[in-house]
């Protein structure tokens, strides 16, 4: 018998991503509880949450955070437990622990951990057929400036590098000579996500570009765009079709529509965020997953509209503070951050629901005066 208050255990509900999680499942009726390390964030503060829970860090304290978890899911007996990002490598490792009639809808620790290596899924993109970046084997190999240097695990572009010349990718070789890291060529355009739900026979995708994005070069997306770029669907699908991918992801690309130039750039085997994105647009991703791991189908619909657009609030203003302190003054970019019209929805914010907003703010200002950092 499951718990009269609770039908979906979510993990990682910090940010904007759990809260769309939330919101989406909640509006089909069902009982969802959030679960993080913080006890303040954008989803506990959330009208349409059922309940919340903290627990240890899933990446410093593995065991703890599994024991709690696992005690958590015997008193709330949830049909599903729903991970959002990395701490679901954590949860797949130790998926014997838990009831097999729990649903967990991701694949096995190990595929989802190769899938992560920007090496291995960049060799496996080119097997398939999916258009990658030239790649050097050595610094002296590089030929062109700029260039892409990036550890091959990592998220949010917070080691990606784009070195000018020789001298500053030798000195990121070096700094990080202990990491496993990857160079590539540097490819023009912007950057592109194609958020895709494969589960046995049942395949969509859609795809978003970046407008605005936190750091030069791509990275986490402030502003985003629903359009129409077939080809990148197809690669997405030759890609998970060929590991037999099952559960939801978000492949990137960098794509300049003037060309036609494509290369991958790399897999999250997890929901993306940008997720509100595709959400709004008709793609209603959390509630597809939910019904395909519980159900086995999904029948309904999907019309996604195209031109859909959404802001991240929080991230627009973070956005402008790091580029005030780094003294990169774009106009343009400014002008984009700083407008509220034309969007269709915000990531972190709707008026029936303003207790959200504030609790997503209160956790990064803790954040920002514990670790001194916009990012946590």
């Amino acid at each position: 018998m499951r718990h009269s208050c609770c039908d979906v255990i979510v993990t990682y509900c910090w940010n904007r991503v759990g809260y769309n999680i939330l919101r989406s499942l909640s509006a089909h009726g069902l009982r969802v509880w959030a679960a993080d390390t913080s006890k303040y964030n954008i989803c506990s503060k959330s009208k349409f949450c059922s309940g919340a829970f903290t627990y240890p860090d899933p990446f410093s304290s593995e065991e703890a955070f599994i024991e709690c978890l696992k005690k958590y899911v015997v008193e709330l007996k949830p049909r599903v437990l729903l991970p959002t990002h990395d701490e679901s490598l954590v949860i797949m490792r130790h998926r014997e622990e838990f009831q097999q009639e729990l649903i967990i809808p991701y694949m096995d620790a190990e595929s989802l951990m190769n899938l992560s290596d920007k090496a291995w899924a960049t060799e496996k993109a080119r097997e398939c057929g999916v258009p990658i970046p030239k790649t050097y084997k050595k610094c002296d190999d590089v030929d062109i400036f700029p260039c892409v240097f990036k550890t091959v695990i990592g998220n949010s572009a917070k080691t990606v590098f784009f070195p000018k010349d020789k001298d500053e990718l030798a000195h990121l070789v070096e700094e990080y000579s202990r990491e496993k890291t990857l160079i590539e060529e540097w490819i023009g355009g912007t950057d592109y996500s194609v958020d895709c739900v494969r589960w046995d026979g049942f395949f969509y995708a859609t795809t978003y570009h970046a407008l605005v994005t936190k750091t030069n070069g791509g990275g986490t997306t402030t502003q985003r765009e629903i359009v129409s770029v077939p080809a990148l669907e197809r690669y997405a699908r030759m890609l998970l079709d060929c590991v037999d991918f099952k559960g939801v992801c978000g492949i990137d690309f960098r794509y300049d529509p003037a060309s036609g130039q494509t290369a991958f750039i790399e897999v999250n085997a997890r929901f993306t965020g940008g997720l509100a994105t595709p959400v709004t647009a008709g793609f209603d991703i959390p509630w597809v997953i939910y019904s395909l791991a519980t159900t086995g189908r999904y029948d309904s619909p999907i019309n996604v509209k195209v031109g859909t657009r959404t802001k991240w609030i929080l991230g627009d203003i973070i956005t402008l503070v790091g580029r005030m302190l780094s003294f990169d003054f774009n106009l343009r970019e400014w002008n984009q951050a700083l407008t509220f019209r034309g969007f269709d929805t915000y990531d972190d914010y709707r008026q029936d629901d303003c207790g959200a907003i504030l609790g997503e703010m209160s956790y990064y200002l803790r954040k920002l005066l514990k670790n001194g950092k916009l990012n946590p």
